[in-house]
């Protein structure tokens, strides 16, 4: 066993130094990394903004999960930043276990051992899902980690912790929806890798990363799932997934997600798999399962328990797959249905930002009241009155949609790129810009300020 561990451990010590190596979409490639010899990166001026490429961002090497009888690692945020959520599926039925240890015992000499208890997968015959609650975990410390169940274990993953203080940044992303169109599922998952080592590249210190929803095409396809999951840089980043109405259809979601302060309410599945919350520094991130209009009305119940909860948090900010304001004309009826919840709720508990999906192209409206009336800001918008929306278009170019103009829209676009979104935030602002992830151009920009009471 030591030996195994020294062997996985010497693998992960040469892909962690080496950073860079040559890129393949090779399955046998995949699954038989070769190990090139760690050489120091050469120093180069970086790209001017606007000129970038996708080969700019140097590749992220670790072994992926296929090299081991494991499958489809999820790591999830946990209820703060002191804790971290891990699913996988194992073939067996023997309890699962995590072994989790500072970067530098890289022979897992003395781990903390978590063990889970084996569920049999409704979803992938023959396998058992594991969860595991990884707690205790402290700012700026890097650690080492495996997931199997004991015997067959993962390859060894880092995942590093941020500081812990009242500013911090997490990145969004819309709808990778991988399989959509399926003759293009090749450059999806090419595009979703490659703007995932982006985002560690120009945001290594990112808390988190927020997918608002639809992150396969179809809900049952595994093969659409391990194109998402099984990428090396969300090994060691914490995922906060939205369900999104290509998500649902059956257990695959739940099976895959493990997410904190999970409650039954607006759950579109009567399994207790509905909204959920979780805080980092002075936010609170309240996360809507908006996929069944029957349960709208439990959203603002759900929003009520979440900021009694937490009643210090300074900014408060909800995920929701399907947006109340866009501008894609399928789409309108819709988004007019459920607005009402929105700016009720909203305006009740001082929403500050809603992010959203669905629309495969970018908006970002004005500061709207409960009343629906809205006004303009010049940013940074000092002590706005209202709720900004923003809804992200796609991140691995599944779809492009265009839009009509609609009032309520600062700003309204069609780009022809994947986008990833910064939001960077302290006690008295929140930030928010968004990249075209290939070019890096800075596309859109605001900054809310709060005055410090």
């Amino acid at each position: 066993m030591k030996k195994r561990l020294m062997i996985i451990s010497v693998m992960l010590a040469a892909a962690l130094l080496t950073g860079c190596s040559k890129k393949t979409d090779s399955t046998e490639e995949e699954n038989n990394p070769v190990q090139e010899e760690a050489k120091e990166p050469e120093e180069a001026e970086p790209p001017a903004p606007g000129e970038e490429n996708w080969g700019t961002a140097p590749e992220y090497s670790v072994p992926m999960i296929t090299t081991s009888p494991i499958r489809y690692l999820s790591v999830n945020v946990g209820s703060t930043e002191e804790e971290v959520s891990l699913t996988w599926f194992s073939p067996s039925e023997n309890a699962g276990q995590v072994y989790w240890t500072r970067a530098e015992d890289t022979e897992f000499q003395d781990p903390m051992v978590y063990s889970a208890s084996a569920q049999p997968s409704e979803s992938v015959p023959g396998y058992y899902v594991n969860r595991v609650l990884v707690t205790g975990l402290e700012p700026e410390t890097e650690y080492l980690y495996q997931v199997g169940d004991g015997e067959e274990m993962s390859p060894a993953y880092s995942y590093r912790t941020a500081d812990f203080s009242d500013s911090f940044r997490f990145t969004a992303v819309g709808d990778a929806q991988i399989g959509k169109p399926v003759e293009e599922v090749d450059r999806q998952k090419n595009n979703w890798h490659r703007l995932l080592n982006k985002v560690r590249y120009h945001f290594p210190d990112s808390g988190f990363l927020v997918s608002l929803g639809d992150q396969v095409n179809d809900f049952d396809d595994g093969e659409q799932y391990n194109a998402f999951l099984n990428q090396g840089v969300l090994y060691g980043l914490a995922l906060a997934p939205v369900k999104g109405n290509h998500d649902v259809g059956g257990p695959q979601y739940s099976e895959h997600f493990t997410l904190p302060n999970q409650s039954a309410l607006g759950t579109c599945d009567d399994d207790g798999d509905g909204d959920y919350w979780f805080t980092r520094g002075p936010a609170l991130f309240m996360v809507l399962d908006t996929m069944d209009a029957a349960k709208w009305g439990e959203h603002e119940q759900f929003i009520a328990s979440a900021v009694e909860a937490n009643p210090d948090a300074s900014w408060r900010i909800v995920f929701s797959h399907f947006s109340p304001y866009n501008g894609y004309e399928k789409y309108l009826d819709n988004a007019r249905n459920i607005r009402p919840f929105f700016l009720s709720f909203a305006g009740k508990y001082d929403i500050d930002l809603v992010m959203c999906g669905h629309d495969h192209a970018y908006m970002r409206t004005y500061f709207i009241q409960e009343d629906g009336s809205f006004q303009e800001y010049e940013s940074p918008a000092q002590d706005p009155e209202g709720t900004m929306y923003l809804t992200l278009s796609s991140s691995s170019g599944s779809l492009y949609r265009h839009l009509t103009d609609q009032e309520e829209a600062a700003v309204s676009k069609k780009r022809k790129s994947p986008e990833v979104t910064d939001v960077q935030v302290t006690p008295d602002s929140l930030k928010v810009s968004t990249y075209n992830a290939e070019t890096w151009e800075l596309t859109d920009e605001y900054e809310i300020r709060k005055q410090k009471t």
